[in-house]
């Protein structure tokens, strides 16, 4: 699973970044021919400044982890009007997408392999419609907790970048994380809960949970939530609006 990651960065405020000095490196992992391709390639043409994000004039979505980038390609397919970025450090997930965006000719979906945390940070305040946090690394050891990407500064930093009655989504299959997430949530008053949804795959054999569609979920399912789901992980999703 991509981990969400930070990367230092002498411009931006560094006080964002202190309890996440641990991963201040670009994630490499193991790339296929193809992907390490694509990278070489392609990052350069689909990548975006934030100074060009925030001259663009199309009404603006973000996922933050892509990973391979299935949801994300999906997206930019269903709605060609947006600019949708796509925040990602794990490269041989850039590669992989990168590589689909060029055979699907999508042409508004765009790169930025920066620390979202230092993304937000640069973006024009009250100028993004969505943000999609599908399955980020739950970082389940007591001692990585601060490693979690889902964090009080975290989410004052949406606060300041999604439009009025913008929309957060999220989704987990560890249920910790999910608990820790609707704990954090409920903490600030600035988000209202339109969904807080759970799917258990072991009733799912027996037919008594809903779909994702009956659920109210935008996303299909994940390699990573089906991986969960075998091992018997229950899928929660969240939505979140901006209410003030």
């Amino acid at each position: 699973m991509p981990q969400q990651d930070s990367a230092s960065n002498q411009n931006a405020d560094m006080s964002l970044y202190s309890d996440v000095e641990h991963s201040y490196i670009r994630r490499r992992g193991r790339f296929t021919k193809a992907q390490a391709s694509a990278l070489e390639r392609l990052a350069q043409h689909y990548r975006m400044s934030t100074q060009e994000i925030n001259t663009d004039l199309r009404e603006l979505g973000i996922e933050i982890g892509f990973g391979m980038g299935h949801e994300l390609i999906v997206w930019g397919q269903e709605q060609p009007q947006k600019l949708l970025l796509g925040i990602e450090l794990y490269q041989p997930g850039i590669g992989s997408m990168l590589s689909r965006l060029e055979n699907l000719k999508i042409g508004n979906v765009a790169l930025v392999d920066e620390p979202a945390q230092k993304v937000l940070a640069e973006l024009t305040p009250k100028s993004v419609s969505e943000i999609r946090i599908f399955f980020p690394d739950p970082w389940p050891k007591k001692r990585h907790l601060k490693r979690r990407l889902i964090q009080p500064e975290f989410l004052e930093q949406m606060l300041v970048v999604l439009k009025p009655m913008g929309i957060a989504r999220l989704a987990t299959d560890w249920a910790e994380y999910g608990e820790w997430m609707a704990e954090h949530f409920a903490m600030n008053t600035n988000f209202k809960c339109e969904l807080d949804a759970i799917r258990d795959p072991i009733l799912a054999e027996s037919g008594l949970t809903t779909s994702l569609d009956s659920l109210g979920a935008v996303r299909g399912r994940t390699k990573f939530e089906t991986r969960g789901e075998k091992l018997g992980h229950r899928i929660r999703d969240f939505t979140y609006r901006r209410v003030s």
